[in-house]
């Protein structure tokens, strides 16, 4: 039977997995089968991705629509940072995770099979990856956890977890010694998921190209060395499969500004919490989300965008209050949660000073001017790494089919012999016979303004796999 590793190299960008930055990955994207159009979703933020991974479902049906949101029944007075566990239970109501489909470990529970996370990332994102773990006596480690039998295992065995610091290297290579030196041998789980903070960590402060970034690109990618090591010196090496992935990509993040302080300049009472002398709530983003208390302030709103260089077209939950807008359900990203409006920023293809193709003004207060972003529907935001590799997949094979982050646990489930019912994802087959790739189907989408969203389906009538927002 097989088993599963997978390891989770926050924000890489594929066309950053090159021999001399990335040797592992590299060599196991050559040795097993690299999907060339795999995606994120919408928004592509981490706290957007990591459940849309874990319960093989968009944000529409998940309920997780962004990495900061405005929920007036949970926080009348304030934004919810999902990366805070206690934001994320309060968004939960007493019950035990604010998800609304079961995550993985669920699912492989009735089966016998266990689940075993190892987080590098944040305390709210190691959450919603296993929200269960308590419940199910599974395995949860996150590099914030101090609290706890499982923070206290984890350090009588090991020592105490280094502290954050940019580039996160010493937290991404402890992570990497609590898989490999205590959650393998000593719970053997039969899905593990190692999730690494870089290279996001670093793309976000010291930008895609710098020398801090690719140190923390090269520290993610020898633990992963050592994890094809570990996984070639068993006996059952041949029923154990890797699965290596990114949640999303990159810009260079060239404009920074406040979208809240602009509508404010233009008239708009705008804030970050719903109050007396507040109109509109704005969650800073890449794609920031507007709750309006009177939806006819909508086409006031978008008259206004519609004047500025930076803005791109708006997206709508409820198309109906601004006609022209993109709906958010044709990016499965529609839910009772979710923003009245949703504003994208007017990106461009044109190189950064590193060289990289991609850059777009943002909205994020603790990234820098010139710092990666990530969270739109930029092409380098949203194209993603995604290679299997050992057991039943193909070997060097590059899969043409369309993915994305929804599409991995059902490949994973379908392997195991086990439902994936009420996932929005499909199994990838295309990994594990030539005879089932086939390259998607390539749509044009005309949006407002004069922009248009590049978008591939599985197959016609198939839900749609967005690849790039960029000007017609």
């Amino acid at each position: 039977m097989t088993r599963f590793i997978m390891v989770a190299l926050d924000g890489l960008r594929p066309d950053m997995v090159k021999p001399a930055q990335t040797p592992h990955l590299h060599g196991l994207a050559a040795a097993g089968t690299r999907f060339a159009n795999a995606r994120s979703v919408f928004p592509s933020e981490t706290r957007v991705a990591t459940p849309s991974l874990i319960t093989g479902c968009r944000p529409g049906g998940h309920g997780m629509v962004a990495n900061t949101l405005f929920d007036a029944s949970v926080a009348p007075d304030r934004l919810l940072r999902t990366k805070l566990v206690s934001d994320v239970l309060a968004m939960a109501k007493g019950g035990e995770s604010p998800l609304q489909r079961p995550s993985l470990a669920e699912r492989l529970a009735p089966h016998g099979k266990s689940f075993a996370l190892v987080s590098a990332g944040t305390a709210g994102a190691a959450r919603l990856l296993h929200p269960a773990a308590e419940r199910l006596g599974a395995f949860r480690w996150n590099v914030e956890d101090q609290e706890g039998a499982t923070a206290a295992a984890v350090r009588d065995a090991l020592g105490a977890t280094p502290p954050h610091a940019t580039p996160n290297t010493a937290r991404v290579e402890f992570a990497g010694r609590v898989l490999l030196e205590h959650v393998l041998p000593r719970h053997a789980p039969d899905v593990a998921l190692l999730w690494l903070s870089e290279p996001d960590v670093a793309f976000h402060w010291a930008g895609l190209g710098a020398a801090e970034t690719l140190a923390g690109l090269r520290a993610a990618d020898a633990v992963l060395g050592r994890i094809i090591a570990w996984r070639d010196a068993q006996p059952d090496a041949a029923e154990i499969a890797i699965i290596v992935l990114s949640d999303h990509g990159h810009v260079t993040g060239h404009r920074k500004l406040c979208l809240r302080s602009e509508l404010v300049k233009a008239g708009f009472r705008a804030g970050t919490g719903m109050g007396p002398d507040v109109d509109v709530v704005v969650a800073p983003a890449a794609a920031p989300g507007l709750w309006l208390r009177d939806a006819a302030l909508a086409p006031q709103i978008a008259e206004f965008l519609a004047g500025q260089d930076w803005a791109g077209p708006l997206l709508a939950r409820d198309p109906s209050i601004l006609p022209h807008a993109f709906p958010l359900a044709e990016l499965g990203s529609a839910h009772a949660r979710s923003a009245d409006l949703v504003v994208t920023f007017a990106g461009e293809e044109r190189a950064d000073h590193w060289g990289l193709p991609g850059i777009a003004p943002f909205d994020a207060p603790d990234v820098p001017e010139g710092g990666g972003m990530h969270g739109g529907l930029h092409r380098a935001e949203l194209a993603t790494v995604l290679v299997m590799q050992g057991g039943p997949f193909r070997a060097g094979a590059v899969a043409q089919e369309a993915a994305d982050l929804t599409d991995i646990v059902p490949s994973l489930l379908h392997v195991m012999g086990a439902a994936t019912d009420g996932m929005e994802g499909r199994p990838l087959l295309g990994a594990l016979d030539a005879a089932a790739d086939a390259p998607p189907l390539q749509e044009l989408l005309p949006m407002h303004g004069g922009f248009v969203l590049e978008a591939m389906r599985a197959a016609p009538g198939g839900r749609l796999y967005p690849t790039a927002l960029r000007r017609g």
